[in-house]
């Protein structure tokens, strides 16, 4: 049997760097990759045009985005990217939420995941960040990355649920208004 070699990309191949307004295309084009993954391709919602203004129109930005890409590559250099942005908690302060992280099912077994995943610790820690929040479905193979880091599985040990309010749920809470 057969093992399967890795090969890492050396510096000199791959950068990693924050992302900008042009790279947003290839950006909505992975999450929807993404989607697929995860078996949920109708998920996303947003459009190329939602990504630049969110993300490079408005003052705070909605999230902050770093870029893998492949260097002296002419088509398709944008190989992986990982979108984040700012949250707080009430019990550890500044706190940062990574929403995505994912390579391009080719380029994936290189090292890409492991530096944009690098990269956006190191920034949650430059800017003061006492943690990073992350969700994982329980089947995705990359949760024991993951933990080798040190990360902690919050549901098996703390058993915290997490819950989302959407589409008409969140309206008919919103229009609830000071009624009791």
């Amino acid at each position: 049997m057969s093992e399967l070699k890795s090969t890492y990309y050396d510096d000199n191949e791959i950068l990693i760097r924050s992302a900008n307004k042009e790279d947003m295309k290839a950006v909505a084009e992975m999450i929807q990759e993404l989607a697929d993954f995860e078996k949920m391709p109708q998920g996303p919602k947003m459009s190329v045009r939602d990504l630049e203004h969110d993300g490079f129109e408005v003052s705070p930005p909605a999230f902050q985005c770093k870029i893998a890409e492949l260097k002296g590559a002419v088509t398709q250099p944008v190989i992986g990217y990982a979108l984040y942005f700012p949250t707080y908690s009430t019990w550890e302060g500044r706190s940062m939420m990574l929403e995505d992280l994912y390579v391009k099912n080719s380029e994936r077994r290189h090292g890409v995941g492991k530096r944009l995943f690098n990269a956006v610790a190191k920034e949650a820690s430059k800017t003061g960040c006492s943690r990073l929040d992350f969700h994982v479905l329980e089947w995705n193979p990359a949760r024991s990355f993951y933990e080798s880091k040190g990360a902690v599985n919050l549901t098996a040990s703390e058993q915290w649920c997490y819950y989302r309010l959407t589409g008409e749920a969140l309206n008919n809470v919103s229009n609830e208004g000071g009624k009791s």
